[in-house]
Formats: structure tokens, C-alpha cells, sequence
């Protein structure tokens, strides 16, 4: 059995993944970042894919709140009287 596929496809993630890191950081004002991110996008069909996933994993992550985020919700105003 050949692992390349797989192999291959966890490369690509991994790069995609560091690309959306990197434009968290860089942010959309750099041209040259923006030149070398278009170029790796285009260079497979694969890298697009895998980086419109890690995007959205980014994105829906940074929209839900940690748990430490939510203050435990106070006895006494217990509809439930408990």
C-alpha cells in the first residue's frame, strides 16, 4: 500500500494551515506576502482547497468563545427554584 497520497495531503494541509497563521499575522497589507500566497494557491488545485478549509476552521474557531469566557450562572436566579 503507498501512503503518498496521504502523505501528500497532509503536506498540503500543513502548509495551508501556516499560510492562514501567517496572514493573521501579516494581515492583508503586505503585497509581497499576498504575491507568494496567490502564487502558492495557484500552483494546485489542492493547496486552494486546503487552504479554504483551514480559513474556515480559523474563522469558526476564533467565533466561539473559550469555556473560561462564560461566567457559571448564579443560584438564586434558578427559575427552576434549585
Amino acid at each position: 500500500m503507498n501512503n503518498e497520497p496521504s502523505t501528500r495531503q497532509d503536506a498540503c494541509w500543513d502548509a495551508a494551515w501556516t499560510w492562514v497563521q501567517r496572514q493573521h499575522e501579516v494581515g492583508f497589507g503586505d503585497p509581497a506576502f499576498n504575491a507568494e500566497l496567490a502564487a502558492w494557491l495557484q500552483a494546485d488545485l489542492a493547496n486552494r482547497a486546503a487552504y479554504d478549509k483551514a480559513a474556515k476552521i480559523w474563522l469558526l474557531a476564533g467565533l466561539v468563545p473559550p469555556v473560561n469566557d462564560f461566567s457559571p450562572p448564579s443560584r438564586g436566579g434558578d427559575p427552576a427554584g434549585e
